[in-house]
């Protein structure tokens, strides 16, 4: 629900954290921080402009959408490295895929 104020259109912190997926307490931290744009704080109330927001919103999205796309790109590469004996890779506890370069055995030396 937006909140028409001094000519503008506003949405509350509730409904950012609502739309965006992110925690209350992380959609006001980002706020203090400027992270998140047209936050404004009315007295002891924190809004967001919705055009602004709105602006913000979309340019994440795209740079999510660039990192997921290169992380997808680095994945694969690490799977041909992988397949090539350059690494090793395992499951963790959380589904997670992890990638390793085995550290090399120290080959022992001869003192002349």
């Amino acid at each position: 629900m937006t909140i028409s104020k001094w000519g503008r259109e506003f949405i509350s912190a509730q409904e950012v954290s609502d739309y965006t997926g992110l925690d209350l307490t992380t959609v006001y931290q980002m706020a203090r921080s400027g992270e998140i744009l047209g936050a404004v704080w009315n007295e002891t109330t924190l809004l967001f402009e919705l055009e602004e927001f709105e602006e913000w919103f979309e340019q994440s999205l795209y740079y999510a959408v660039k990192v997921d796309g290169l992380l997808r790109e680095l994945q694969g590469l690490l799977r041909t490295l992988e397949e090539k004996g350059f690494c090793t890779s395992y499951v963790d506890s959380d589904g997670e895929q992890l990638w390793y370069v085995p550290t090399p055995k120290p080959t022992p030396r001869t003192l002349h």
